[in-house]
């Protein structure tokens, strides 16, 4: 059964204290939030996504990627690998405060199903999606959805993506606050 998404096992979450260029990423689909106080963006990739945030001339790019992916070391400040048994927490404060949370669930082929037919039926009601294509008939196509909430001083960002090969939906949510 090949996918397009990497298997979890092998996805990892990297956190740098600079930007990074988005072509390195080959987004499917890309968002851009901005105000006087930040500009963020945020682009789905085929094995997850980046989110790149810059406030006061300093910049946090997370990205949720295979670790084939070859990504500078320049700048890298945490790597972590996902599992199911644990969840990853990071905090930074680089002048914003900076959190982020990621937790992998690895469930039966029904209730993988079931928690992808309620992701699919989101699509209309979030920032980003997309669905990927299909890795046979019988599993469906790889979804990663982006809910964005947020004021002036706040962004809260929750992305959704499943791992259908790995019956796997990691989630992820990062939370940013400015002085």
């Amino acid at each position: 059964m090949e996918s397009i998404r990497p298997s979890i096992a092998e996805t990892s979450y990297r956190m740098f204290d600079r930007p990074l260029h988005p072509e390195l990423f080959d987004p499917v689909i890309v968002g851009r939030i901005r105000s006087e106080q930040y500009d963020m963006t945020i682009g789905l990739c085929e094995g997850g996504y980046y989110l790149q945030f810059t406030s006061g001339g300093h910049s946090i790019v997370e990205v949720t990627a295979p670790d084939r992916q070859q990504l500078s070391t320049f700048g890298l400040q945490r790597t972590y690998f996902y599992n199911e048994q644990e969840e990853i927490l990071h905090k930074s404060n680089v002048p914003f405060l900076y959190h982020f949370a990621g937790e992998v669930d690895v469930v039966e082929y029904s209730v993988f199903t079931r928690v992808q037919m309620e992701l699919e039926s989101e699509t209309s009601n979030v920032f980003l999606s997309h669905q990927f294509p299909a890795p046979n008939r019988l599993l469906p196509g790889a979804l990663s959805l982006v809910r964005v909430e947020g004021s002036a001083r706040m962004l809260s960002v929750h992305t959704f993506h499943t791992y259908p090969v790995d019956l796997a939906v990691l989630r992820t949510q990062t939370l940013i606050e400015l002085d």
